[in-house]
Parts: C-alpha cells; structure tokens; sequence
C-alpha cells in the first residue's frame, strides 16, 4: 500500500512510502461494510512506528504532492471510465425493457415520457464518452501536467454525475423491477454513487475547476490544444 506522510513532521515534506502488507507494528482496525459491492477491501488501518526502508520512498522526499496529483489524474480516468461503462450498461438494459415492456397495446418506448428519458441519456453518454476520449488523446500525446490536471477533474466530475443521472433514470424506466436485488441496474445504483465521492468529490472538482479558470483562463476548457 501507499502511505503518505510528512517526513520530519515538516508539511514542506510530503512523501510518500511503499508499505508491505502485512508489516511490523501495522494495525488493521476494521474493514467498515459500504453502499458498493467491490471486490476489494476498504480497511482502515493504524501504523504505530511501522519500520520502512530508504528504498521504499517514492520520488524522493517532498516528491509526495507531485506524484499525488499525476495519481489523480491516472485515479480520476479510471473513475472517469468506469461510470461511463456503468451508464451505457443501464442505458441497454432501460433500452431492451423499453422495447420489450408494453403497456396499452404498445411498447413504453412509444411513450414521450419514456422516450425523452432515453434520448438524454443517450446525449449525455455521447458528449462524456467523447470528452473522456479527449482527455485519454491528451495524455497520450503528452500534454501538460497542469492541463492535464484540469481536464481530468471535469472528466471525472461530468462522467460520475453523467453516470448517476443516467442509472437514474434507467431505474425509473425498469419501475418496481428495477428496484429488485435480481436486477442489474439495482446494483449499478448502488456501485456508481460512490463515484461522486471518492478521489475528490464533485464539489472539489469544481473548486479545482473554479481554481484552474481564475489562474489560467477560460481557455483551458473551452480551447481544443
């Protein structure tokens, strides 16, 4: 694992270590149940004098701000990816259940109020699967860490909340089915939500994105290079 910490006790040193598991002195406090089923654990963990040789520093000492920032960039495509694969998931199942579904001698997609649902988040997934092609063209290419700092907390804010809108709606679509364990949107609901959380929650993005316009312009969002 990853620990981050002040060397010396000086916040001019940040840094991060490389932790073996298990180590000397690490406590595992509890593993806390969460909303999401994912495979992996969450545990929180007490390191009380944990012994960490030299060469398990990463970047050097006071590298730990820089490489925390390029990892979140790497964090929020991830992230960014995931909710996009999420929403088109539940898109195809609301779509299949419109068609299949009938109500009145007619399938519910005939319908506007089912029909308008569908369109936007067809919308919504084309202009963020698109912005997140943009964003990975970027890093591909090399782009700057600053711009690539920026664009990646407006993918990872436009794609999770993309993501919730749309498994929203895909429920509402299903009705009283999609509520149900058995069914496949129940548990991207649930699963997607926390990506509106973690590696900065949406509002943190928006003060980054906030932060990135009075500094540098405008122009870092709505310029093509």
């Amino acid at each position: 694992m990853i620990v981050h910490a002040h060397v010396d006790g000086d916040r001019d040193k940040p840094t991060l270590f490389l932790v073996d598991k298990p180590a000397e002195n690490l406590v595992h406090l509890r593993s806390p149940a969460f909303m999401h089923n994912f495979a992996f654990d969450h545990a929180e963990l007490r390191l009380e004098g944990v012994p960490v040789p030299g060469d398990r520093v990463l970047g050097g000492i006071g590298a730990g701000l820089k490489l925390t920032k390029s990892w979140f960039v790497e964090a929020r495509l991830q992230i960014a990816s995931h909710a996009l694969g999420a929403a088109i998931r539940a898109a195809e199942l609301a779509n299949d259940w419109a068609n299949a579904r009938h109500q009145f001698e007619r399938p519910i997609r005939a319908f506007q109020g089912v029909e308008f649902q569908l369109a936007d988040s067809a919308v919504e997934i084309f202009a963020a699967k698109s912005m997140l092609y943009r964003v990975a063209w970027e890093i591909d290419r090399g782009a700057d860490d600053k711009r690539l700092h920026a664009h990646a907390s407006a993918l990872k804010l436009f794609c999770s909340e993309v993501a919730g809108r749309v498994i929203d709606r895909s429920l509402q679509i299903l009705g009283g089915r999609g509520y149900m364990r058995e069914n496949p949107v129940e548990r991207l609901y649930r699963d997607v939500r926390v990506d509106r959380i973690w590696e900065g929650t949406s509002e943190i993005q928006r003060a980054v994105i906030g932060g990135q316009i009075a500094r540098r312009g405008l122009s870092v969002y709505t310029g093509w290079c």
